[in-house]
């Protein structure tokens, strides 16, 4: 009998225990608190208000163009960040938890980094015009290796202009073009007009050998209404390296979803922010930054959602889910 009495307060005592311990597996009060707070309207609402604030003084032209773009990228990246950080916050698995607040700051790293960077470069590290073939500006000593080229100049009134270039001093040279481009957009009922858009700058990744005395114009095709105006900044982030970390990081968000056991969202809105960095980055200046920034939130959803969705199909497939199966019968 005393045995069976100990067994008994055993088994209740371990009841006890068991009632008294959270299971580690499931979401603390904390994690479905954020995730409430994430999923409403408060984060969404906000972003909205700042992206409002920031369009009311461009167009009343108390923020200028780039500013103006950085702030956009900056709400992007850190919106995405948080509508994926709920997913470590209230996620059941702790790999899970781990990976999607991986994903999620490193996604907002990539949009903010190169996008702000691009519209807002800061001081160059050198800068002066080329006007005519054979010119040539000098380079600082000391400066070598991977510099992003800013290359821009005043287009001529009237027409649709094209000026093509070609810079060396590089070990390679390297070739680029400004323009102005019309569409035709209607201004009436059943009237249309031509509408100009100037591209008058356009960046250009060169790599500077060691002792590299200066850059010089090799090639100047079209007539400009003042000379090329070029401004040196330093390359922290190639192009192609940002295409490289960001499917990286697309596929790390996907692997959270899969092992959470989600529905694509990190993944998807994973996509959607790297698509548009790498829209941004390829296409902004700071001369012509909130068009490339409110194209690149169109362009980037529609492509980013497409690219998260083949991301989250695969890791499934790969990434085992902590999530319970449901048997038949339940």
């Amino acid at each position: 009998m005393g045995d069976i009495g100990s067994v008994k307060f055993s088994a209740v005592q371990s009841g006890i225990f068991a009632r008294a311990m959270p299971d580690p597996r499931s979401p603390s009060r904390l994690g479905l608190a954020m995730e409430d707070l994430l999923t409403g309207w408060l984060v969404p609402g906000a972003a909205l208000a700042a992206l409002a604030a920031a369009a009311g003084l461009y167009l009343a032209g108390l923020l200028a163009e780039g500013p103006a773009a950085a702030c956009a990228i900056a709400i992007v990246g850190l919106l995405a960040a948080l509508l994926m950080i709920r997913h470590a916050v209230a996620g059941a698995d702790r790999a899970g938890r781990l990976l999607a607040a991986v994903a999620a700051v490193a996604t907002a790293a990539l949009v903010i980094v190169p996008g702000v960077t691009t519209v807002v470069p800061g001081v160059p590290l050198f800068e002066g015009q080329l006007g005519q073939v054979g010119d040539q500006l000098p380079v600082p000593a000391g400066v070598t290796g991977a510099v992003r080229l800013l290359v821009s100049t005043r287009l001529p009134p009237g027409g649709a202009p094209s000026i093509s270039f070609r810079i060396g001093g590089g070990r390679a040279p390297v070739e680029g073009k400004v323009e102005r481009t019309l569409s035709p957009t209607r201004v009436g009922r059943g009237a249309r007009a031509m509408v100009p858009h100037d591209h008058s700058a356009e960046y250009l990744s060169a790599d500077l050998p060691q002792g590299a005395p200066s850059l010089r114009l090799e090639r100047l095709q079209g007539e400009a209404a003042a000379p090329l105006t070029v401004q040196a900044f330093p390359e922290r982030l190639p192009l192609g390296w940002l295409w490289a970390l960001s499917a990286a990081v697309l596929a790390l968000a996907a692997a959270a979803d899969a092992r959470l056991g989600g529905k694509d969202h990190a993944g998807a809105i994973a996509g959607m922010a790297l698509a548009f960095a790498l829209l941004v980055t390829a296409n902004a200046t700071p001369q012509a930054a909130v068009g490339p920034v409110l194209g690149g939130v169109l362009l980037g959803a529609l492509g980013g959602a497409l690219a998260g969705w083949v991301a989250g199909l695969v890791a499934r497939r790969v990434v085992p889910s902590s999530a319970p199966r449901r048997g038949r019968g339940g």
